[in-house]
């Protein structure tokens, strides 16, 4: 390597040692703050009032609840220990059937507390039930409960 390359090449590092540490400080501050409360879904209006089902388990209770016009339904899930599968989502599938591919997925469940789902107009509760919930662990891949109305 001739003088004006090696003189070249020492600059060059030079500049390099100083941006490469600065650019990664710099980008560093530039990376917004998440908050750590926010919940991967939606937050729902609140409970409604009208209790139509209860189902009262050992880990969670499962309610379905109604405004008092019956206009609305929803799905109350009540976590009363920390989940041992992180992974849960509840899906609604047919009365009597396991597979959650012709099923309707509801929402998913984290931590300990309450969930609110808002269910549309064809969850319906009648004698004998036409669905059940079937509560999944899609990392696993395996049914962890279901529930039947």
């Amino acid at each position: 390597m001739i003088k004006p390359l090696r003189k070249r090449h020492l600059q060059i590092w030079a500049l390099l040692a100083v941006l490469l540490p600065a650019g990664i400080i710099s980008a560093w501050f530039a990376i917004p703050e998440q908050p750590s409360y926010k919940l991967l879904q939606p937050i729902a209006t609140g409970a409604l009032p009208v209790v139509l089902k209860l189902i009262d388990k050992e880990n969670y209770t499962v309610s379905i609840k109604s405004s008092n016009d019956t206009s609305q339904l929803q799905l109350e899930w009540v976590n009363k220990k920390t989940l041992t599968f992180p992974t849960a989502t509840i899906y609604r599938v047919a009365a009597g059937s396991d597979d959650i591919k012709n099923g309707q997925l509801i929402g998913r469940i984290e931590t300990r507390g309450t969930y609110y789902f808002k269910l549309d107009s064809t969850f319906r509760l009648i004698n004998p039930p036409a669905f059940q919930l079937l509560l999944y662990d899609f990392i696993h891949q395996k049914n962890i409960d279901t529930i039947k109305f």
